[in-house]
């Protein structure tokens, strides 16, 4: 990893953002060097004269099964005339990528413009999230949370991760974008990263059934799932409370959240919690390569 080029996709990504905090992968060292420095990237970096960088462009194959390219550009604010560069330059790259690869859009810190830019070369919005922020208010006690009768709740363990991904199946698995995945790879997914906190990461149950969990990281609450049948009780309310409580405990001041646009309800919930939204990101498709 080259420090200077870091530190300069850093200082990209933050003149794009309207809340520059790090709330977004854009500003994460690690998720730049994935996209944009790895050895399966192809990339390219629009600098003036005085090297100051004012735009890149990515494109990744990424390994494994199912196959997939990705694409991904940062452009600095007034600089919007170099897109016909870089979508001429992705364009060219992707000719020599294998075809019938499905390709992606990642976009970490997602605004109107760039939405329109990736739609104007063909690529289709798939799935949408908002950033959700809650500030620790100092000085004033947090409401404790208001379980329903009959509630306990079981403190992280493999027992409790098997649970949870029943319990995720059956609250998501009617939503636009089910990635499907096996058990033992959602457990993967979710806990198997540097950001897993054990300790703000439960399963509830009711009356002895599995009926809801939170998976949290440091500074964010990464998953929660609430099984249909008990919904509308009150239930997810309580257990972001919870998680919030948790997080504050082990130092947290500011914690994060993803929630997706098509999901009102949990909109509302976290808004009448405190969170109030600081960013989105995105992921465009397209389905073929055009010759």
């Amino acid at each position: 990893m080259s420090a200077w080029q870091i530190a300069d996709l850093i200082d990209l990504a933050r003149s794009q953002l309207e809340h520059p905090g790090d709330w977004s992968l854009t500003t994460n060292a690690s998720w730049l060097q994935q996209m944009y420095l790895g050895a399966d990237v192809q990339s390219h970096f629009w600098r003036k004269r005085t090297g100051a960088l004012r735009a890149v462009a990515a494109v990744r194959e990424v390994p494994g099964a199912p196959a997939a390219i990705t694409v991904t550009s940062m452009l600095r604010p007034r600089a919007d005339a170099l897109w016909v560069e870089q979508r001429a330059w992705i364009e060219t790259t992707l000719r020599d990528m294998p075809r019938g690869i499905p390709i992606e859009a990642v976009c970490e810190a997602l605004t109107d413009a760039e939405a329109a830019r990736w739609q104007s070369a063909g690529y289709d919005l798939t799935f949408e999230e908002l950033v959700m922020e809650h500030a620790w208010t100092t000085g004033s006690a947090a409401e404790a949370p208001r379980w329903p009768v009959g509630t306990a709740l079981t403190e992280w363990s493999p027992a409790a991760a098997v649970a949870s991904f029943e319990v995720y199946e059956n609250a998501f698995r009617n939503r636009p974008g089910f990635p499907g995945l096996t058990q033992a790879d959602w457990i993967e997914h979710q806990t198997d990263n540097d950001l897993f906190l054990t300790e703000a990461s439960f399963l509830v149950r009711i009356d002895g059934v599995a009926v809801g969990f939170v998976i949290s990281g440091h500074g964010w609450i990464g998953q929660v799932g609430v099984a249909p049948a008990f919904r509308r009780r009150g239930l997810a309310g309580a257990m972001v409370t919870e998680a919030l409580a948790r997080l504050h405990a082990v130092g947290h001041e500011l914690v994060h959240l993803h929630v997706n646009t098509n999901n009102p309800g949990a909109m509302a919930t976290w808004r009448g919690l405190g969170f109030e939204p600081v960013g989105r990101r995105g992921r465009f498709e397209r389905g073929a390569i055009p010759r």
